[in-house]
């Protein structure tokens, strides 16, 4: 974290949480995906709020890292497009999300945009899921519920 991050206050004049220990510099380890449906047609109120969007994740250490690029279907159906935020940890992207500056701008986009959003975390550098499977088999061998063996 830079010292300019370390000091930045939101608008309300709370600090923003502090990144955890892996988070740190330019380290976004926290993703907002959001499914958007399309607007019936353009709307003053969502060009406000792309105009107003960035400046209230600055605080937190949020990046814009898609927003208007075309979505392409691997599997299933995706309607509308996708946007996605990054963060340096899940506790910022919930500062923000919940912060009076965003709260402020979000009825714009939601009076004519329907959509979800979710917050996820990433994993660190080099994962390998080849544990998380191992773990999975133990669970099919011991028998858990909801485990099936083939």
């Amino acid at each position: 974290m830079t010292a300019q991050d370390a000091t930045s206050t939101t608008q309300s004049g709370k600090r923003p949480p502090e990144a955890s220990p892996g988070a740190t510099g330019g380290d976004l380890n926290a993703y907002v995906i959001a499914r958007m449906g399309f607007p019936a047609r353009p709307q003053e109120d969502l060009a406000e709020y792309m105009e107003r969007l960035l400046p209230t994740m600055k605080p937190f250490g949020g990046h814009i890292l898609s927003h208007g690029k075309e979505v392409e279907n691997l599997e299933g159906v995706w309607p509308g497009y996708a946007v996605v935020l990054g963060f340096p940890d899940v506790a910022r992207a919930h500062a923000w999300y919940n912060s009076p500056e965003y709260q402020k701008i979000m009825p714009l986009r939601r009076r004519h945009v329907d959509g979800e959003l979710i917050v996820v975390e990433g994993n660190p550098p080099g994962y390998d899921a080849t544990g998380a499977a191992a773990a999975m088999r133990r669970g099919i061998l011991a028998g858990a519920p909801g485990t099936t063996k083939k």
